[in-house]
């Protein structure tokens, strides 16, 4: 297991370890980069701390955590730069045109976020429940002359 470990204690694979993480590897596609289970790396980051201040400072986020910044990205909108790349007459890729476009927000994805976010206080489905019945029929007794 040694014979594992210190090819990833050299300062070139622990800059590929923080690379991983930089760009949101959750801890088990690391592992998988690295050829090791995620119970290994964590092992690995409690015996050797060069591995975990590879990782220290840098969030791990799970898929559920990207889903949920995706809906919140969604939610609020967002801007997005486009860029379109054709070979150039020197045979290299050349950036032919760059255009920034504005993302509108989703009233879908605010109304998701804020039912599973805030809880009841935006579930409309138990304010149905507490709140009176309004409008309908409503039979008045009959005046005596």
């Amino acid at each position: 297991m040694t014979s594992r470990v210190n090819k990833w204690l050299s300062e070139e694979r622990l800059n590929e370890i923080r690379m991983c993480a930089d760009r949101g590897a959750t801890p088990a596609g690391i592992a998988e980069h690295m050829g090791i289970s995620k119970r290994t790396l964590t092992r690995w980051c409690e015996q050797y701390p060069q591995i975990a201040e590879a990782l220290e400072g840098h969030k791990c986020i799970t898929d559920g955590e990207k889903v949920e910044q995706a809906l919140l990205r969604r939610a609020i909108g967002y801007t997005q730069t486009e860029i379109t790349r054709q070979i150039g007459k020197s045979g290299k890729m050349e950036i032919v045109k760059t255009v920034e476009k504005q993302v509108m927000p989703s009233t879908t994805a605010q109304i998701f976020w804020l039912k599973n976010k805030c809880g009841y206080e935006w579930d409309s489905s138990l304010q149905d429940e507490n709140e009176e019945e309004e409008g309908g029929v409503v039979i008045l007794p009959e005046i005596e002359r």
